[in-house]
């Protein structure tokens, strides 16, 4: 018969882990079902049917259990940003999986724009994402200046984000597949408006770009 090893969790261990996981899943609840002004350590601690001072045990501040929660999603999150831009091609049916991702983790994803460390990965995806969608912008349309070009991957950038994702689904009411195709007609709309008012076969490019 074996015996346990040291590595066996404790029954405290598993009780800690318990209590713990009842925490951020209180703090979900209330990220789903309220508005983020209602989330505070008290109602969390109600949720989780525990006392404020355990809470406080497992996190020292709201921003920490906000943290935590958007925490769970960012590794698949920056699987999908890398693929997503690679070309106009790719980036339709990448966009809406990574907008079903979203959804998928959607408590995660408005965490992200509460926290402080999510707004941190947000920022470190930032970077990743303008670079991939540059690349795709100077491939797909490859005139116009570079401060043209620089302007047209900050409008897709914003139409992409994670922040038109939440404007379209939890305040318009789309829902994420929807929500995607939307965002790719916009991304259309904008590299044939460039393509048109840049392209060297417009004679009107000769005079500057428009307005």
């Amino acid at each position: 018969m074996s015996s346990p090893t040291n590595d066996s969790p404790s029954l405290a261990d598993q009780r800690a882990a318990v209590t713990r996981e009842a925490i951020l899943k209180a703090t979900q609840d209330l990220l789903v079902n309220e508005h983020p002004a209602a989330i505070s350590v008290p109602a969390v601690a109600r949720g989780a049917g525990v006392s404020v001072r355990t809470v406080y045990r497992y996190f020292p501040n709201k921003q920490a259990l906000l943290d935590a929660i958007a925490n769970y999603f960012p590794e698949k999150a920056d699987v999908y940003v890398s693929q997503t831009f690679e070309s106009v091609d790719t980036s339709r049916e990448a966009l809406v999986r990574l907008w079903n991702t979203f959804d998928e983790n959607r408590v995660a994803v408005r965490a992200e724009h509460l926290s402080t460390a999510g707004r941190d990965l947000r920022e470190r995806r930032l970077t990743e994402t303008r670079t991939q969608i540059h690349k795709m912008v100077s491939k797909t349309v490859p005139f116009g200046t570079e401060a043209d070009r620089e302007r047209l991957t900050d409008a897709l950038v914003a139409v992409t984000a994670s922040s038109m994702f939440l404007e379209l689904t939890d305040r318009l009411g789309h829902n994420s597949t929807d929500a995607a195709h939307l965002a790719i007609w916009i991304s259309n709309a904008l590299l044939e408006k460039f393509a048109s008012d840049h392209s060297p076969a417009n004679p009107s490019t000769a005079k500057g770009p428009t307005r």
